[in-house]
């Protein structure tokens, strides 16, 4: 399968936030007044959580093909070594056959021996009876190795075919999480100027209350971590804040552009911790721990079925990368509904 790209496209948070807004005000000058803020931003958020969650599905179908590919290689080394297996047992058939051909002709037991499906003359004790004790351990060999080969070509055939339908499955999770952007960046060409301007202001202030994000054009504008984590969760949480204001990119995990799973990936990899790109997968590689039990560097996930994850820094706050048009953020633990938590 073709290398998939793993860029995908990002957009300003302005920018999708108008989707609902151009969505929601009709052409007509004679139309019903314009939506409430509070009512563009549920849209907004709405489609953002679709494009975060397609974006988590994508994630997931890419661990499974790895997975799936893994245990493909794994199936297709058995499967040699059972094959060599077996044609070492019919090779040692063969000089058994060879010696009861030159003592009197080849016996119908051995003609069965050959054959290509001897694992019936098994279920025979009369024609076991027939076989000497060394003929029939053989042959009990040959039966045994003969299976563990057609066991091994049907596990390929399985693996083979599990991979190639997650390959279909990632191509079409990837084309629904770029429609959503391609959508959104059309949509933002129709925007007039003084619309954005109102529109931007009104965003703004509203990401400023309990949100911290930082501004990448400035240097030294990037806060530090200095809570009570020690040990590995501090190095994850050391590493998640240093990419506070990284935009959010479906399907990246650093080191400039990050998705939810991907930031909590690459914070915990710089801790040696390794975790799946994929936040329904992190829920099932940790430890589970209760919300009242949360420490920082603990991972936190949302929605059901689980569609984002990010890092509890203490305080009842989170580090995480939203959803498409934001960046990686600080945010209220309680900004989403809560599904687990866990500790890598």
């Amino acid at each position: 399968m073709a290398t998939l790209n793993r860029r995908g496209l990002s957009f300003a948070m302005s920018g999708l936030a108008i989707v609902a807004l151009i969505a929601a005000v009709p052409g007509s000058a004679t139309a019903a007044p314009r939506p409430s803020l509070h009512k563009v931003q549920v849209q907004v958020d709405k489609l953002n959580r679709q494009a975060d969650a397609a974006t988590e599905s994508f994630n997931t179908a890419r661990v499974r093909f790895g997975e799936a590919n893994r245990r493909l290689t794994v199936v297709k080394h058995r499967l040699a070594a059972k094959q060599a297996e077996v044609d070492a047992m019919q090779s040692s058939v063969g000089q058994l056959a060879a010696a009861a051909y030159k003592s009197g002709g080849l016996d119908p037991t051995f003609q069965i021996l050959l054959a290509d499906d001897p694992e019936s003359f098994l279920q025979s004790a009369v024609a076991l009876n027939q076989l000497g004790r060394q003929q029939a351990e053989t042959l009990a060999r040959v039966v045994a190795a003969r299976q563990g080969l057609a066991a091994a070509r049907n596990d390929v055939t399985q693996q083979r075919a599990r991979a190639s339908a997650l390959a279909k499955q990632i191509a079409s999770q990837k084309h629904a999480v770029e429609a959503k952007l391609a959508e959104a960046k059309q949509l933002l060409g129709t925007l007039k100027a003084d619309q954005l301007a109102r529109y931007n202001a009104a965003i703004h202030a509203a990401a400023a209350h309990g949100h911290t994000v930082a501004s990448r054009s400035r240097s030294g504008n990037i806060p530090s971590y200095n809570g009570p984590a020690s040990g590995r969760a501090s190095e994850a949480i050391k590493t998640a804040y240093a990419q506070l204001g990284d935009p959010y990119v479906y399907g990246a995990a650093g080191p400039s552009a990050f998705d939810c799973s991907g930031l909590t990936m690459f914070a915990w990899n710089s801790a040696g911790v390794s975790l799946p790109h994929s936040s329904s997968a992190q829920y099932s590689s940790t430890r589970h721990v209760s919300i009242s039990d949360l420490q920082p560097g603990d991972l936190v996930f949302y929605y059901s079925p689980i569609s984002h994850v990010a890092i509890y820094i203490g305080g009842g706050r989170i580090i995480h990368a939203p959803h498409p048009g934001r960046s990686v953020e600080i945010a209220p633990l309680h900004e989403m509904p809560i599904v687990g938590a866990g500790r890598p």
